[in-house]
């Protein structure tokens, strides 16, 4: 895991400067992708395993997943604009956008966790019956192990370039692990 982690680093700054539009908007464009990507996987073996054994805890984890596939969303989509070139409007170029998205995916992060919040608590006074199973116990450990690596990989990217956006998405993969 380790050296993938390595080999995407690599890919993404390709011995560039990690602060150029170019390097940037390809790492932002690589972490988005893998975001969305590994996000709706977790989110469908989630929702396959609370279906599986009741859990409405699971259920919410599979679509905080799904939210944090579109927070990857605005992160792509916000490295996408920021890369654009300077204009008569934007003298200075979009660059700031990316700020925004940052903020996006924070409020996002915000707005998911009081909703499985509320959905807990809703679960722990009315009560439901779970069911374990070895399948839903295999989904969660694999999970906790993707949204590790995860972290990992957008930590050291988004440090490596700058981008509040996705460190701010590494903290979302980081919370999701507890």
């Amino acid at each position: 895991m380790l050296i993938f982690l390595r080999y995407l680093i690599g890919l993404c700054l390709r011995g560039q400067d990690p602060h150029s539009p170019q390097t940037r908007l390809r790492c932002g464009t690589i972490a988005g992708g893998l975001g969305i990507l590994l996000n709706l996987l977790l989110s469908c073996g989630k929702l396959l395993a609370g279906f599986l054994t009741g859990s409405v805890a699971m259920m919410a984890d599979g679509v905080n997943n799904l939210s944090d596939a579109a927070a990857s969303v605005v992160t792509l989509v916000g490295f996408r604009l920021a890369g654009q070139e300077a204009d008569a409007e934007h003298p200075f170029g979009h660059g700031r956008i990316e700020y925004v998205s940052g903020l996006i995916v924070s409020l996002a992060i915000l707005l998911m966790g009081i909703e499985v919040a509320r959905s807990s608590l809703d679960s722990l006074f009315h009560g439901a019956q779970v069911q374990s199973s070895p399948l839903a116990v295999a989904i969660l450990c694999a999970a906790i192990l993707v949204k590790l690596w995860m972290f990992w990989f957008n930590r050291t990217l988004g440090r490596t370039i700058g981008s509040a956006a996705i460190e701010a998405t590494a903290a979302d993969s980081l919370s999701d692990t507890a």
